[in-house]
């Protein structure tokens, strides 16, 4: 059984900035390999608990209900601190945690419902700062060699922390960043050892940016309110009566945006743990009681354009218009996949030598560069080239048909959407049709790669699996892959098939012409 897993790493509060700026060879390498956008965006406010409740339940705060570090409870009639008391008492969501099966981990990350080892936020930062991240790193690579989990997410807390007191760019976070990267470079070598494959993302859950000056909300309004205060972004909880005089207070200062109750969910902050009026602070203004160098709570870019890097190009297609609630998509995408390649390999143990999994794995490879490319469904390919055999365990005569209905049942146990479901059955089960009958770039991008694969030396290889597994001899192999040739080569649907297709015909005439000599 293949042995996979998503590790998520949290660059807690690093700028988009910075990570320009700073010299990560190995981060650069896997934005290079893989697939990556520097305009991800964080959720109001942009603070550590909320974004952190929203990258880890794939939902918004009106819905997982941290609205911000703090809130005040109106029914008990108290300020809830995130920092004194356990944010994941109050989640209303369920966490990747909770909807995974199998060794789940945490380290340093603040919510952790569901996870089954846990090294805590305090764990972490009871080290001297500029070693939390390198701990926590440690740690993970301790744990996934010992526990081999799922899932692993990974906060590293020390480059909020360090820019906060150095600022957002300062050397000291520059070359903090460059030491990370050496660690995320060990932990990478340490999962290419225990997997057979895994899934990389590399994220922040906001911006840092620098601050200049300290208000105090409640001085400002001077009337007897509620102020909830994360950092550059404020819940203001009122008396009845109270608002347009504490609203023409704030606004008389000019320091501020305010977000009123019933504008609260255009922000996706509807929800009865706000406050009467959220405030967000302007360019350079904190609202915190103290003043550092760099912050972070309101809206600007450098707050809420987050950097995101995948390991792998086949995401590339959930980047565009992408926020920080994808993380728990992209994470159960990966995994509902995983699953589905343990299903094929095994099925495909029972099929001829010619359709085993590495024909699969070179149709996969081939057919994602393809909807990479094209801007296809990449998912819906995916899938479809790993269930586009499965069949032929039972038999090469329909096996379309069964393949189709393996991926059918199986997508409809995952919970996949009905018009989801129906567009891979499609795929796989016009895969042998004439390519002239193929609509959706989809389908044309499956037919291309199977039949790719069955001309050129590879494709000679195959037949002459194929025809020995069938008792037949190499004159049926050499039919075979003539057949092929004539059938497939001029009616291929990309520029990227098509030139691959004459190139592979020249080299394997000459080949069958030398073999017929020898004959």
């Amino acid at each position: 059984m293949d042995r996979r897993s998503v590790i998520v790493l949290i660059l807690d509060g690093c700028n988009v900035k910075a990570l320009r700026k700073a010299r990560i060879p190995h981060i650069d390498e896997t934005k290079k390999r893989g697939s990556y956008t520097f305009k991800c965006r964080s959720i109001y406010p942009t603070v550590t608990y909320s974004a952190h409740a929203s990258i880890l339940t794939g939902v918004y705060p009106n819905s997982h209900g941290i609205v911000g570090n703090s809130f005040y409870d109106r029914k008990d009639g108290k300020i809830v601190n995130f920092d004194v008391e356990d944010v994941n008492r109050y989640l209303s969501s369920k966490t990747i945690f909770e909807k995974v099966e199998g060794t789940k981990i945490a380290i340093g990350e603040p919510i952790v419902r569901g996870a089954d080892v846990v090294v805590s936020k305090e764990e972490v930062q009871a080290k001297e700062l500029f070693d939390q991240d390198v701990y926590a790193i440690n740690r993970a690579i301790e744990l996934v060699e010992e526990r081999k989990p799922i899932i692993a997410v990974v906060n590293l807390l020390g480059i909020d922390r360090i820019s906060e007191i150095y600022g957002p760019l300062s050397k000291e976070l520059l070359d903090h960043l460059e030491e990370v990267d050496r660690w995320i470079n060990a932990l990478v070598q340490s999962l290419k050892r225990i997997y057979d494959d895994y899934l990389l993302i590399l994220l922040s859950d906001h911006g840092i940016v620098e601050v200049e000056e300290n208000i105090d909300l409640k001085e400002v309004i001077d009337l007897d309110v509620i102020v909830c205060v994360s950092h550059r972004a404020a819940h203001v909880y009122l008396r009845e009566g109270d608002l347009e005089e504490v609203k023409g207070r704030l606004k008389r200062e000019g320091k501020f945006k305010l977000i009123s109750r019933g504008e609260l969910g255009n922000y996706r902050l509807d929800n009865p743990r706000s406050g009467d009026i959220v405030v967000i602070a302007k360019k350079g203004y904190e609202l915190g009681p103290e003043l550092p160098k760099g912050s972070h709570g309101g809206g600007s870019r450098g707050e809420f354009l987050v950097p995101l890097i995948l390991n792998k190009p086949e995401y590339i297609d959930m980047l565009r218009e992408i926020d920080i609630t994808a993380i728990d998509k992209i994470a159960l995408r990966y995994l509902r996949e995983a699953k589905a390649v343990s299903i094929a390999k095994e099925l495909l143990k029972d099929v001829d030598p010619a359709h085993k999994w590495d024909h699969t794995a070179r149709v996969l490879s081939r057919a994602t560069e393809l909807a990479v490319k094209y801007n296809a469904d990449v998912e819906a390919v995916r899938l479809s080239c790993i269930f586009h055999d499965l069949g032929r365990a039972e038999g090469v005569e329909g096996h379309e048909e069964r393949s189709a209905r393996l991926a059918r049942e199986f997508l409809i146990k995952e919970g996949c959407p009905k018009k989801f479901i129906e567009k891979v059955e499609k795929i796989i089960l016009k895969h042998h049709l004439d390519p002239d009958k193929l609509e959706s770039i989809e389908e044309k991008i499956l037919w291309d790669a199977d039949k790719l694969d069955s001309i050129g030396i590879i494709g000679f290889a195959r037949c002459l699996l194929e025809e020995g597994f069938y008792r037949r001899n190499i004159e049926d192999a050499v039919s075979h892959l003539l057949r092929d040739l004539s059938e497939f080569e001029n009616v291929m649907h990309f520029k990227e098939t098509k030139k691959p297709a004459k190139v592979r015909k020249v080299s394997v005439l000459k080949l069958i012409g030398r073999l017929k000599k020898e004959l």
